[in-house]
């Protein structure tokens, strides 16, 4: 810029720009994994999850409800048959009988277990002598697979030559593999044998977190040994035995093992439980669409079993 100074002369004059430094052109930076979308980097975490529950427990559940729906030859899908199945187990008398039965051996399964784990758990909770040899012999039968508690136990109860056999009795020869009733009295009692340990440990878990305070100012107040239990101890303890019920319904719902090595279903189909006409009907008679269809309708026992105890678990939380 030139400024006149005097008439004859002029001075150029360098001068800054009057908005400031001319701006320098910004480098763009590459992106990092810092600079990556929440959402996206979330969602490829998570689908790999997503994917294998899919391939393991969507699809399965979906093939068996299609394969519910059609008549089978071997493993041949055939015609569409719709609720055929269903109705076969729901108006058939021997359908009827087999769910009756096995929400006898379910509802009589937890009756015993739950209080049974409970007991047990408070014992082992108490500071006493050798409680580490009171707890591995009392959560002794959780290392036993069902196979082995069934061979035991039928030559426990065997009238010939078994310990627990009562053989013949002025009233008659006692066998409980050859009456019904007994039948399902003595798969009850195997079946809480190799359950309540399970029950046991979760319940002893929770006796462990609820304060000794709490227990000491009800003392205080003049509760005894019962009303502290079941004005502190029970109260805080539901959410566990909410979860305990859970877990053993669904355990109970679908056994196979235990019952088709103890009793086979009988005798007389006296204990013929769902879960084993699921495994009969698919595996001996290759009828896979029927069974199918028991395995359906045991997947909707669990759920509805499982809705009502978080339901009832809502409820009272929210009293």
């Amino acid at each position: 810029m030139a400024i006149a100074v005097h008439p004859d002369v002029e001075v150029d004059v360098m001068t800054t720009n009057e908005a400031g430094p001319p701006e320098r052109p910004r480098r763009r930076r590459g992106r990092g994994v810092g600079d990556r979308s929440p959402l996206g980097l979330s969602w490829g975490l998570v689908l790999p999850a997503i994917v294998i529950v899919a391939v393991v427990s969507i699809f399965p559940i979906v093939y068996a409800i299609n394969l519910s729906l059609h008549e089978t030859t071997y493993m041949e899908v055939g015609d569409f048959v719709g609720l055929e199945h269903f109705l076969r187990i729901f108006t058939s008398p021997d359908g009827l009988a087999e769910i009756g039965r096995s929400l006898v051996y379910v509802v009589g399964s937890l009756v015993i277990t739950v209080p049974l784990s409970l007991a047990l758990a408070s014992l082992l909770n108490q500071q006493v002598r050798f409680r580490r040899v009171f707890r591995v012999l009392i959560l002794m039968p959780w290392v036993v697979s069902q196979t082995v508690a069934a061979l035991l136990w039928k030559w426990l109860v065997n009238p010939d030559y078994g310990p627990l056999g009562l053989g013949d009795l002025p009233t008659g020869r006692l066998d409980f593999l050859a009456n019904p009733v007994l039948a399902m009295v003595l798969l009850i009692v195997v079946n809480v044998w190799i359950s309540y340990p399970l029950a046991t440990i979760l319940c002893l878990a929770s006796l462990q977190t609820i304060p000794e305070e709490l227990r000491e100012a009800a003392e205080v107040d003049g509760a005894g040994p019962f009303r502290r239990f079941m004005k502190v101890t029970l109260p805080l303890m539901k959410p566990t035995l909410f979860v305990v019920a859970i877990q053993l319904t669904l355990l109970y719902f679908n056994m196979v093992t235990l019952v088709y090595t103890l009793t086979g279903g009988g005798p007389l189909d006296g204990t013929n439980l769902l879960s084993l006409s699921a495994y009969k009907q698919s595996f001996e008679f290759f009828n896979l669409g029927l069974g199918a269809a028991y395995s359906v309708v045991l997947f909707a026992f669990n759920i509805l079993f499982g809705a009502a105890y978080i339901r009832l678990l809502r409820s009272d939380r929210n009293d």
